[in-house]
């Protein structure tokens, strides 16, 4: 199928059109919150189209969103499409940097030289842009500088920062290069030390840990992604995208196609590859996984006592801070054991606090 890129723009837009005028009705009555451009690279769209978008959601329910974002790569980040960004009323850019060092950007298979997100940092700010992100990858496979990077944006007081450990998916080229044993990633012992290291650099200057990856100067923390781990409904359009939709107890999650081609073929109603029907159960571990993501953490009523017992335990992952349980930096480093530990108490008999 054919790239994004190829396609006529004009033809994904009105597919975009369609598909929200068919989900609309369910999300009638919701507060239109924030417009995120994401997944891909939105960066490539032409500003009018993005404008478009934005405009038709904002019709379809009413209101102004308190954040309207779009993720670039920082080739992207020239002065023309950042005036022309801020003219399509997005006020929010989250950059893709990974790092600042050439050998990294190698190894992570990125197509902008180094410079270019120091640039792209700097050219964003000169175009008005106030609010923005930064994303940085830890365990570049053969890094020799791993703080480097979270250093120089702390330095420059970039707003917010989106700190991820490397993870090796498979299908990409570097899971290739893993296979055939060319590169050898990072322990997982070296990764926890890199993100320790990182996580102190950069609450010394001034940094709130507000979520597991994320750091926000005062007042710059992220409105859409902090949607997310509340467990508020969103509604994704266009390839790839996933949605989230309450129903009585329970909700639905869905997403669609992932192939632009199949996305298009597809009529509006009928674009969706996966859906999830959720019971109570499903959204209540949900609720306390993704707040345990967050410094906020959960309310301790919502904790089943056997992971209560577990979180605040020998494992010191959590402590309990009046009513609500929290993370502590061992919870955010072992987020995903915190996650499966979550869903096999939640689904387990007896699980319930007494």
């Amino acid at each position: 199928m054919a790239p994004l890129e190829e396609i006529p723009h004009r033809v994904y837009l009105d597919a975009i059109r369609a598909e929200l005028e068919v989900h609309r009705a369910a999300f009638l009555g919701r507060t239109l919150v924030s417009i995120y451009f994401g997944g891909g690279t939105p960066s490539l769209w032409p500003a009018d189209c993005l404008a478009e978008a934005a405009a038709a959601v904002k019709t379809a329910f009413g209101g102004t969103p308190r954040e309207v974002t779009i993720e670039a790569n920082p080739v992207d980040c020239t002065a023309d499409n950042l005036a022309a960004w801020r003219e399509a009323g997005i006020d929010r850019i989250s950059i893709g940097v990974q790092s600042l060092a050439a050998r990294d950007l190698v190894a992570l298979g990125r197509d902008h030289r180094m410079g270019e997100g120091l640039a792209a940092i700097e050219a964003a700010r000169a175009s008005g842009f106030s609010r923005m992100s930064a994303d940085i990858i830890l365990g570049a496979p053969g890094s020799r500088q791993p703080l480097s990077s979270v250093a120089e944006l702390a330095m420059r007081k970039v707003p917010h920062l989106s700190v991820y450990e490397l993870t090796v998916e498979q299908g990409t080229p570097l899971h290739q290069r893993v296979a055939r044993g060319e590169v050898v990633p990072e322990s997982e012992d070296r990764l926890a030390e890199l993100y320790l290291q990182n996580h102190e650099l950069l609450l010394e200057n001034g940094y709130e840990h507000y979520e597991v990856s994320s750091y926000a100067r005062p007042g710059a923390r992220a409105v859409h992604n902090s949607l997310y781990w509340r467990g508020v409904e969103f509604l994704g359009l266009g390839a790839g995208a996933a949605s989230f939709l309450r129903a009585g107890e329970g909700g639905v999650r869905w997403s669609n196609h992932r192939s632009v081609g199949r996305y298009l073929a597809a009529a509006p109603d009928a674009r969706r590859a996966e859906i999830d029907e959720l019971d109570a159960a499903n959204l209540a571990a949900d609720r306390i996984w993704l707040g345990l993501r967050t410094t906020d953490g959960v309310e301790l009523a919502d904790v089943p006592a056997e992971l209560l017992d577990w979180l605040t335990g020998p494992a010191d992952l959590a402590r309990v801070e009046g009513s609500r349980v929290q993370p502590t930096v061992r919870g955010f480093l072992y987020s995903n054991r915190v996650l499966a530990r979550v869903l096999d108490l939640c689904f387990s008999s007896g699980s319930s606090r007494s």
